[in-house]
């Protein structure tokens, strides 16, 4: 839950706050999985370092690969970063000396933070949860802040926002990268906690997913993306109790949600 909410926390700049949406979330999320694995076992770098370069390596990536996706526009945008994304994990997968392509990548690491192996799944949940408060906070210090600001008013009336001045592709272009680091930085943790990663884990579901997370939420909430990854990633294992019945009882949940709550669980009325 925590892993795809921080992810879901950075695509609210975008999808939310510029009203861009994204559909290849895996793309970025990939690359910052295998990006950490190359940095701590064929570099020796520490977890760390790896986890902040590896967000970083994500971000220009994604936008060097997005760059000429901006003068598109509306749903265009949309069905181009589906293809950003598969273009990502397939250099991942041609780059077989690299990554060892559809071999994947084994004996990754568990983190170790001051000297200290996080070998326990409660030692990385607490990594992952610290993580997601960070994430959480700078979204919400981006979203208060002059930057935060433009991005709302692309999102709000992209024509308005040209006719005063505003590079409405470069500050979408700026809201993605923004997000590809943060879904670096949960490819990372999703890495050193399975210890091996291959192609097939990032596919097209796992970009519907962290999409999905947001609108369950709230498009435009930090917070809510939180709350949208407790459900959707948390739902189905509340439900074990009726392990015959639980993907109906989960449907029936998302269908009431999606009635009753449209805007989201943690959207507020401006």
């Amino acid at each position: 839950m925590a892993i795809y909410a921080i992810a879901a926390v950075g695509l609210t700049l975008i999808s939310g706050s510029c009203g861009q949406t994204i559909l290849g979330m895996a793309g970025p999320f990939a690359v910052g999985s295998y990006a950490s694995a190359i940095l701590t076992l064929q570099l020796h770098w520490p977890f760390l370092a790896s986890l902040l370069a590896a967000g970083v390596i994500a971000a220009v990536l994604a936008g060097i690969l997005t760059f000429p996706v901006w003068k598109l526009a509306g749903h265009y945008v949309a069905i181009a970063t589906i293809g950003v994304g598969s273009v990502m994990v397939a250099i991942i997968r041609l780059a077989t000396p690299l990554t060892k392509g559809s071999l994947g990548i084994q004996g990754i690491p568990f983190p170790k933070v001051f000297g200290w192996s996080l070998y326990t799944q409660q030692m990385q949940y607490l990594l992952d949860v610290v993580v997601l408060a960070v994430a959480v906070a700078i979204v919400l210090r981006i979203r208060s802040t002059h930057l935060g600001r433009v991005f709302e008013a692309v999102g709000s009336d992209q024509d308005a926002s040209e006719a005063i001045g505003i590079r409405t592709g470069a500050y979408k272009a700026l809201a993605y990268a923004i997000a590809s680091f943060f879904a670096g930085l949960a490819g990372v943790l999703l890495a050193h906690q399975y210890t091996y990663i291959d192609p097939t884990i990032f596919t097209s579901n796992m970009s519907l997913l962290i999409l999905t997370i947001i609108v369950m939420g709230g498009m435009n909430s930090p917070l809510g993306a939180v709350l949208g990854s407790v459900v959707l990633i948390g739902g189905p294992e509340l439900l074990r109790f009726a392990a015959d019945t639980r993907v109906l009882l989960y449907g029936l949940l998302l269908v009431l949600v999606i009635l009753f709550r449209p805007q989201g669980l943690f959207s507020r009325k401006v």
